[in-house]
């Protein structure tokens, strides 16, 4: 179960701005009303800013699991990769730690994420969706350079590029 959003110890979590008030108040929102596409950019940003992480990021990724559930497919896929992203970004070198009281429960719930969202793959509709979806199922499996990895490939004028590269991935013979 994702920590109660009336748990004082989201008090003890930092948000990119600041503290999580505004964290909690959308994640109750999107409980009682849904999580548009606008309040989960803001909700990403607020706990994932320009790629930053926030302890906050590890409190909300089970709650975007569990609101997941019950969803349609397409919002469903959306959910979820975020989510994963937020697994695979845990590991890298400038991740904040995950704060004790919230380490079992980010755990139990990667693998939760990563069967619904294996499911899920085959409806991404575009190169992006189903890249980030890779990196997500990647984050929730435990492979998280490997996420990293896939997220720097781009797809771009119908050539593979790789972000640390100058020039596009050569041509498969």
């Amino acid at each position: 179960m994702p920590l109660p959003l009336t748990d004082p110890r989201w008090n003890e979590l930092d948000a990119s701005y600041g503290k999580t008030g505004d964290v909690v108040a959308w994640l109750t929102e999107a409980y009682g009303q849904g999580l548009s596409d606008a309040r989960l950019g803001d909700l990403i940003n607020e706990i994932q800013h320009q790629g930053d992480t926030t302890t906050a990021m590890y409190a909300v990724a089970p709650h975007l699991v569990q609101l997941a559930s019950g969803l349609p497919a397409k919002r469903k896929l959306t959910l979820l990769i975020h989510a994963g992203m937020i697994y695979a970004d845990s590991t890298s070198p400038r991740a904040v730690p995950c704060p004790l009281f919230l380490k079992e429960e980010f755990d139990s719930t990667a693998p939760q994420g990563a069967n619904a969202l294996a499911s899920l793959l085959t409806q991404a509709s575009d190169f992006d969706e189903f890249k980030w979806g890779v990196v997500a199922l990647s984050g929730f499996l435990g492979h998280h350079n490997f996420g990293r990895l896939v997220s720097g490939i781009d797809f771009y004028k119908g050539r593979f590029h790789l972000a640390c590269l100058d020039e596009p991935l050569p041509d498969e013979e």
